[in-house]
């Protein structure tokens, strides 16, 4: 199945009236906090962002040395634009507070409090908030009805193998009849669980994410990883957490023998991030407008993706809103390790680096029409260290130069 990263295309070079001041949208201000999702799972872990600055940091009286005693060590980075980053900073992200708390902490006996409080909590959220249900039935149990006329009603209530769940698993797609969806997310995007059971077609990420509800009935814990199968081909399959297992329902990394080290975890979180960047992608390319909100909503829950944060401001600058354009790509530059992802040759990564120079290009041009000559300078830099002899750099540096 596939689901492609989309690639933002530099716009023609042309010239601009002056930077109007439009009304932000606060992308800013949450992008230096948690999401609203995120901050649950810090907080009944025992942490709060007292500085706000939008992670927890050691030495700050933030809960950091206590949550390491009592649930591991989860400074250990997450994956993100084709790298890990964040490891052993001593800060805790939020992606890597969601992570550890989904591959360590949720299900297991001695954390049954917070699992039940954390889920509860996240479920009424989303379902208070009319977010995405990417991972979640809705109130009326489409889903879980769904799965009653293959399995029968009780078939989450007793205690199951993996192996058992799993089979359990496959039987419930196939008695569905969920078939692979085809063609581009970002020309149909997402579908969420309830409406993946009633179209009974699935990519294979939407079938992961159905299997992350369906284990977590079993009360048996998994993530979503995803991987390159090769340069365009971006495959989502289901890990269950106790024993590292592989759940792929459509089979189509089999062929690629992918190791089970190099499938990388998208969180829930992040997983509502992309939902919100598909829909706003799909409405794009539609020609319809009110796509904005939905980019900005993807930032907010996918905060350091290099191409979340290149489509939004590509966006402003569209509309002209050139002074959100500058703190948007200041915080994804001031977030992100430029080096380990201009040297990664992972599959996938040329779009990664295109989406990185479209970012720099655009704060070339903020700066220039702000005239903030030691913001350009800065970019110029780093378009050469990285981008020299690139075409649209330097036609960027030429016709922005102050």
């Amino acid at each position: 199945m596939k689901k492609v990263f989309v690639v933002i295309l530099l716009l023609a070079i042309c010239s601009f009236p002056g930077a109007q001041e439009i009304p932000g949208s606060d992308v800013i201000r949450q992008l230096k906090s948690f999401s609203p999702l995120g901050e649950i799972y810090a907080r009944n872990l025992g942490m709060i962002d007292r500085n706000g600055n939008g992670v927890i940091d050691k030495d700050a009286g933030e809960g950091y040395e206590e949550f390491i005693e009592k649930y591991g060590n989860a400074d250990v980075g997450f994956f993100i634009n084709g790298v890990i980053f964040g490891a052993g900073n001593d800060r805790l992200e939020e992606n890597e507070i969601v992570n550890h708390y989904h591959v360590h902490i949720r299900f297991k006996p001695d954390f049954a409090a917070e699992t039940g409080v954390i889920d509860s909590e996240v479920k009424a959220f989303i379902h208070a908030n009319a977010l995405p249900l990417v991972w979640l039935d809705d109130e009326q149990g489409t889903v879980m009805d769904a799965v009653n006329s293959v399995l029968g009603e009780g078939w989450h209530e007793g205690e199951v193998t993996e192996n058992e769940a799993v089979i359990m698993f496959t039987r419930a797609m196939r008695g569905m009849r969920i078939s692979g969806r085809r063609g581009d997310p970002s020309r149909t995007g997402y579908h969420t669980l309830p409406e993946m059971v009633e179209r009974r077609a699935a990519y294979c990420f939407e079938a992961a994410l159905f299997g992350v509800w369906f284990f977590s009935e079993l009360g048996i814990n998994s993530v979503f990883v995803s991987e390159f199968l090769h340069n365009t081909l971006l495959h989502a399959v289901i890990r269950l957490t106790g024993s590292g297992r592989i759940v792929d329902f459509f089979n189509a990394a089999a062929p690629y023998r992918i190791p089970a080290a190099r499938w990388s975890i998208e969180n829930h979180v992040q997983s509502i991030g992309h939902f919100f960047l598909t829909g706003g992608l799909r409405l794009r390319n539609a020609n319809q407008d009110n796509y904005t909100h939905l980019f900005e909503k993807a930032v907010i829950y996918n905060k350091y993706d290099i191409e979340t944060i290149a489509t939004l401001i590509h966006t402003y600058n569209r509309l002209e809103r050139f002074p959100e354009m500058i703190p948007l790509g200041e915080f994804l530059l001031e977030n992100i390790n430029i080096e380990n992802i201009m040297n990664t040759n992972r599959h996938g990564q040329a779009q990664t680096k295109n989406n990185l120079l479209s970012v720099l290009l655009f704060l070339i041009k903020g700066y220039s029409l702000e005239n903030n000559r030691e913001g350009f300078n800065t970019i110029e830099l780093i378009l050469e260290q990285y981008f020299r002899g690139n075409s649209d750099a330097n036609a960027y540096l030429n016709y922005y130069r102050l």
